[in-house]
């Protein structure tokens, strides 16, 4: 299930589409008149899609700036609610959710890999200094440093796996 919805809109305009988002894709909708208290309700919920009304946006920069950094990673659509019908509303939500779907696995993948190539970079930097290390080191500590060396290989084959 997904998280809510919120719609920062007049409630006149808003009211209509949240009813028909809400009984079509079964998701909670909430309704914030303004920016402002759109800015309020983030800080207290999280939500899968913001839809912001476009006069709304238009008509404080600064305040819409705000609303957007503190969405995060919150997708914002801007929609003129006076202009566009509860269905125009419902496909575009819809549409926001198949892109996501289709979208998170390659961001997982792109984090996975990015993760991995920086974890192998460390590795070796550490495969590369115990190797010197054990090449300088007295007898006696270079089964300590031999079993450090064995310990990073280790580790880097894994993650190339």
């Amino acid at each position: 299930m997904h998280q809510p919805i919120l719609i920062i809109a007049r409630e006149e305009s808003a009211q209509p589409a949240a009813d028909l988002l809400r009984h079509e894709l079964d998701i909670a909708v909430e309704v914030a008149p303004n920016r402002r208290a759109g800015l309020a309700t983030l800080r207290r919920t999280e939500f899968s899609l913001i839809l912001l009304d476009e006069t709304l946006a238009s008509a404080d920069e600064e305040t819409t700036g705000s609303l957007y950094e503190k969405a995060l990673a919150t997708p914002i659509m801007e929609m003129n609610f006076a202009l566009s019908n509860s269905q125009r509303v419902l496909r575009q939500v819809r549409g926001a959710f198949a892109r996501r779907v289709k979208d998170q696995p390659l961001a997982q993948k792109a984090a996975r890999l990015s993760l991995q190539n920086e974890l192998k970079s460390s590795l070796t930097g550490l495969l590369l200094e115990s190797q010197l290390a054990l090449r300088e080191a007295p007898p006696a500590n270079s089964a300590k440093l031999r079993h450090l060396v064995e310990l990073a290989s280790g580790l880097r084959d894994q993650l190339s796996t």
